[in-house]
Protein backbone atom coordinates (compact mmCIF):
# COMPACT_ATOMS: atom_id res chain seq x y z
CA UNK A 1 0.00 0.00 0.00
CA UNK A 2 1.71 3.15 -1.10
CA UNK A 3 2.20 5.69 2.17
CA UNK A 4 0.05 8.01 0.96
CA UNK A 5 -3.08 5.44 1.67
CA UNK A 6 -1.16 4.24 4.64
CA UNK A 7 -1.62 7.87 6.48
CA UNK A 8 -4.99 7.89 4.58
CA UNK A 9 -6.41 4.84 6.35
CA UNK A 10 -4.93 5.73 9.97
CA UNK A 11 -6.33 8.95 10.12
CA UNK A 12 -9.36 7.45 9.10
CA UNK A 13 -9.17 4.90 12.50
CA UNK A 14 -7.95 8.24 14.58
CA UNK A 15 -11.12 10.18 13.20
CA UNK A 16 -13.31 6.59 14.55
CA UNK A 17 -11.80 6.14 17.45
CA UNK A 18 -13.86 7.62 20.61
CA UNK A 19 -12.14 10.57 22.28
CA UNK A 20 -10.72 9.97 25.52
CA UNK A 21 -12.76 11.43 28.44
CA UNK A 22 -11.17 14.76 29.87
CA UNK A 23 -9.97 14.58 33.67
CA UNK A 24 -11.66 17.43 35.53
CA UNK A 25 -9.19 19.46 37.54
CA UNK A 26 -9.51 17.85 41.01
CA UNK A 27 -9.36 14.40 39.33
CA UNK A 28 -6.25 15.21 37.82
CA UNK A 29 -5.05 17.02 41.06
CA UNK A 30 -3.66 13.91 43.53
CA UNK A 31 -4.88 14.70 47.02
CA UNK A 32 -1.44 16.11 49.31
CA UNK A 33 -1.09 17.78 52.23
CA UNK A 34 1.59 20.74 53.51
CA UNK A 35 3.11 19.16 56.58
CA UNK A 36 5.53 20.99 59.21
CA UNK A 37 6.99 19.72 61.45
CA UNK A 38 9.72 21.18 64.52
CA UNK A 39 12.64 20.76 64.44
CA UNK A 40 13.58 21.36 61.26
CA UNK A 41 15.86 18.29 61.48
CA UNK A 42 13.37 15.56 62.55
CA UNK A 43 12.57 13.20 60.45
CA UNK A 44 9.34 12.22 59.55
CA UNK A 45 8.03 8.51 58.64
CA UNK A 46 4.83 7.85 56.90
CA UNK A 47 3.14 4.28 57.37
CA UNK A 48 7.10 2.99 58.24
CA UNK A 49 9.01 4.87 55.44
CA UNK A 50 10.79 7.90 55.32
CA UNK A 51 9.00 10.78 54.27
CA UNK A 52 12.18 13.98 54.91
CA UNK A 53 12.71 16.55 57.61
CA UNK A 54 11.22 19.53 58.90
CA UNK A 55 9.05 20.25 55.73
CA UNK A 56 6.89 17.42 53.98
CA UNK A 57 4.63 17.32 51.30
CA UNK A 58 2.23 13.97 52.40
CA UNK A 59 1.19 12.62 48.95
CA UNK A 60 -1.84 10.96 49.94
CA UNK A 61 -3.50 7.75 48.52
CA UNK A 62 -6.90 7.46 47.37
CA UNK A 63 -7.86 4.19 49.05
CA UNK A 64 -5.79 4.89 52.54
CA UNK A 65 -8.52 6.15 55.54
CA UNK A 66 -5.50 7.18 57.72
CA UNK A 67 -1.74 7.49 57.73
CA UNK A 68 0.63 6.44 60.30
CA UNK A 69 2.93 9.74 60.60
CA UNK A 70 5.85 9.52 63.29
CA UNK A 71 8.14 11.99 63.59
CA UNK A 72 12.06 11.38 65.54
CA UNK A 73 14.61 13.25 66.47
CA UNK A 74 17.79 13.27 68.54
CA UNK A 75 17.02 15.01 72.19
CA UNK A 76 13.36 15.39 71.67
CA UNK A 77 10.57 12.81 72.67
CA UNK A 78 9.61 10.63 69.77
CA UNK A 79 5.94 11.50 68.89
CA UNK A 80 3.61 9.24 66.77
CA UNK A 81 0.25 9.87 65.61
CA UNK A 82 -2.72 8.17 63.04
CA UNK A 83 -3.94 11.08 60.79
CA UNK A 84 -7.65 10.71 58.73
CA UNK A 85 -6.62 11.28 55.56
CA UNK A 86 -10.48 13.39 54.94
CA UNK A 87 -8.78 15.67 57.68
CA UNK A 88 -5.74 16.63 55.91
CA UNK A 89 -6.30 16.15 51.97
CA UNK A 90 -5.45 19.69 50.28
CA UNK A 91 -4.92 21.34 53.94
CA UNK A 92 -1.78 22.10 55.98
CA UNK A 93 -0.63 19.80 59.23
CA UNK A 94 1.66 20.94 62.07
CA UNK A 95 3.41 18.75 64.61
CA UNK A 96 6.04 20.06 67.33
CA UNK A 97 8.18 17.26 69.31
CA UNK A 98 8.66 17.96 72.67
CA UNK A 99 12.27 18.35 74.25
CA UNK A 100 13.57 15.35 76.40
CA UNK A 101 11.53 15.70 79.56
CA UNK A 102 9.22 18.66 78.57
CA UNK A 103 6.30 17.19 79.97
CA UNK A 104 3.63 19.84 78.36
CA UNK A 105 2.41 18.68 74.80
CA UNK A 106 2.80 21.48 72.14
CA UNK A 107 1.12 22.89 69.62
CA UNK A 108 3.10 24.71 67.07
CA UNK A 109 0.18 27.61 66.89
CA UNK A 110 0.45 27.81 70.48
CA UNK A 111 2.90 31.08 71.11
CA UNK A 112 3.00 30.99 75.01
CA UNK A 113 3.86 26.79 74.49
CA UNK A 114 6.45 27.04 72.11
CA UNK A 115 8.43 29.37 73.89
CA UNK A 116 8.49 27.78 76.99
CA UNK A 117 9.91 24.94 75.04
CA UNK A 118 11.87 27.49 73.02
CA UNK A 119 13.47 28.61 76.48
CA UNK A 120 13.80 24.82 77.66
CA UNK A 121 16.11 24.37 74.62
CA UNK A 122 18.13 27.12 74.89
CA UNK A 123 18.72 25.84 78.99
CA UNK A 124 19.54 22.88 77.76
CA UNK A 125 22.42 24.11 75.03
CA UNK A 126 20.25 23.74 71.74
CA UNK A 127 20.43 27.23 70.20
CA UNK A 128 19.68 26.32 66.88
CA UNK A 129 16.51 24.77 67.66
CA UNK A 130 15.21 27.33 70.95
CA UNK A 131 15.89 30.03 67.89
CA UNK A 132 13.23 27.34 65.67
CA UNK A 133 10.77 27.09 68.42
CA UNK A 134 11.11 30.70 69.39
CA UNK A 135 10.68 31.94 66.11
CA UNK A 136 7.37 29.84 65.97
CA UNK A 137 6.22 31.21 68.52
CA UNK A 138 6.57 34.79 67.34
CA UNK A 139 4.76 33.56 64.43
CA UNK A 140 2.03 33.55 66.32
CA UNK A 141 1.93 36.18 69.14
CA UNK A 142 4.26 38.51 70.38
CA UNK A 143 5.50 36.70 73.53
CA UNK A 144 7.77 38.65 75.28
CA UNK A 145 9.71 34.97 76.39
CA UNK A 146 10.20 34.15 72.38
CA UNK A 147 11.41 37.79 72.41
CA UNK A 148 14.61 36.86 75.40
CA UNK A 149 15.16 33.31 74.15
CA UNK A 150 15.81 34.92 70.70
CA UNK A 151 17.75 37.78 72.39
CA UNK A 152 19.84 35.74 74.50
CA UNK A 153 20.77 33.57 71.34
CA UNK A 154 21.86 36.28 69.38
CA UNK A 155 23.69 38.24 71.98
CA UNK A 156 25.71 34.47 72.09
CA UNK A 157 26.36 34.71 68.73
CA UNK A 158 27.66 38.31 68.70
CA UNK A 159 25.18 39.30 66.98
CA UNK A 160 24.20 42.91 68.36
CA UNK A 161 21.49 44.01 66.27
CA UNK A 162 19.76 41.19 66.55
CA UNK A 163 19.96 40.89 70.52
CA UNK A 164 19.06 44.41 70.28
CA UNK A 165 16.19 44.23 68.42
CA UNK A 166 14.52 41.33 70.67
CA UNK A 167 15.70 42.41 73.93
CA UNK A 168 14.27 46.03 73.13
CA UNK A 169 10.86 44.10 72.15
CA UNK A 170 10.82 42.04 75.05
CA UNK A 171 11.66 45.24 77.85
CA UNK A 172 8.73 47.30 76.03
CA UNK A 173 6.76 44.13 76.70
CA UNK A 174 7.84 43.41 80.37
CA UNK A 175 9.88 46.34 81.26
CA UNK A 176 9.92 44.99 85.34
CA UNK A 177 11.47 42.14 84.08
CA UNK A 178 13.96 40.17 86.57
CA UNK A 179 16.62 40.59 83.52
CA UNK A 180 16.14 44.33 82.73
CA UNK A 181 19.23 45.85 84.59
CA UNK A 182 21.51 43.55 82.79
CA UNK A 183 19.84 43.56 79.59
CA UNK A 184 19.72 47.54 80.05
CA UNK A 185 23.28 47.29 80.74
CA UNK A 186 24.25 45.02 77.66
CA UNK A 187 21.97 47.18 75.40
CA UNK A 188 24.00 50.81 76.94
CA UNK A 189 27.45 49.34 75.99
CA UNK A 190 29.35 51.12 73.01
CA UNK A 191 29.04 48.94 69.77
CA UNK A 192 32.37 48.51 67.68
CA UNK A 193 33.42 51.15 65.82
CA UNK A 194 30.61 53.83 68.01
CA UNK A 195 32.42 57.34 68.24
CA UNK A 196 32.53 58.62 71.94
CA UNK A 197 32.19 62.20 72.41
CA UNK A 198 33.83 63.84 75.41
CA UNK A 199 31.79 65.64 77.97
CA UNK A 200 32.31 69.39 77.15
Amino acid sequence: MPISSALAVLAALLAAAPAAPKQSWDSAMKPEANAQFWPRAALVEVDGKPAGRGWVLLKLPDAAQSLRVRVSAEGFETEETVVEVERIRNKQFFLALRPAGFAQKLDPLDAAGMARAAEALWKAGRAGEAAEYAEQSLANGNTPLANRVLGDIARSRGDRDGAVRFYTMYLSIRPDAPEAADIKKYLMQDRPGDITLPAQ
